[in-house]
């Protein structure tokens, strides 16, 4: 099948600039409006040398996986394990780093989920002050910690425009800014049910008992990206 991406909104250029930026943002968002996700993907990595993917091992996260290991494969996996996540997860983990031969790269909290359990008495109650720093212990503080350590010039993500409101202000390609970072969401303008055919297509698992401990549910952000 062949994933097209839907037309774009207008371009905010807010979004497109950086003096990093791997090349330009905007006009690479206009011209690549209606490509495919494997092309959008290979423009990316052509243009960068030391990219990396990240992924929350969620229910459609084989298909990007596939994807960048068929463009480039070895790209580093970034994987920031909460040591929340659901038996189900860790198995699903286990079967497509084998599957696709991933180069896996775990960073975990500093803290262990015993302790945190033990400090919040359970996961703390979303919107508070208490949710706010366990989100940082137990993902955003290992993310920087993987931004430090591989230093890439492209971070290739899954976000999709119709998940949450905040994300259909983003695009295909912009610049991350406080990680000096080009990012490209190849999947952006696809469809559940273009992910589901594509995983279909290439016989590739899915894993629907999923959990994030830093997200009150799928319309919300958990930070990485806001």
């Amino acid at each position: 099948m062949s994933l097209v991406a839907a037309q774009q909104p207008a371009i905010d250029d807010a979004h497109h600039t950086g003096p990093e930026a791997l090349f330009d943002l905007s006009e690479a968002n206009y011209a690549m409006a209606d490509a495919r996700p494997m092309d959008i993907l290979a423009k990316a990595l052509d243009a960068a040398s030391q990219p990396i993917i990240s992924t929350s091992f969620s229910a459609y996260s084989a298909v990007l996986l596939h994807m960048v290991q068929a463009v480039r494969p070895g790209t580093p996996v970034v994987w920031c394990d909460t040591g929340f996540n659901t038996a189900a997860t860790y198995r699903f983990v286990d079967q497509l780093v084998e599957r696709l031969d991933l180069n896996l790269k775990v960073f975990h909290p500093a803290l262990s989920a015993a302790h945190l359990q033990a400090r919040y008495k359970g996961i703390p109650e979303i919107g508070t002050a208490e949710h706010a720093e366990f989100t940082k212990i137990v993902k955003l503080e290992p993310f920087t910690r993987a931004f430090s350590e591989l230093k890439p010039d492209l971070w290739i993500n899954g976000i999709r425009r119709e998940e949450t409101e905040f994300r259909k202000s983003q695009d295909i390609f912009t610049w991350d800014a406080p990680r000096a970072t080009t990012k490209v969401a190849p999947c952006f303008h696809c469809t559940t049910m273009n992910l589901v055919d594509y995983l279909l297509e290439h016989k590739l698992p899915s894993e629907v008992e999923y959990n994030d401990p830093t997200k009150a549910a799928e319309h919300l952000e958990c930070g990485l990206h806001t």
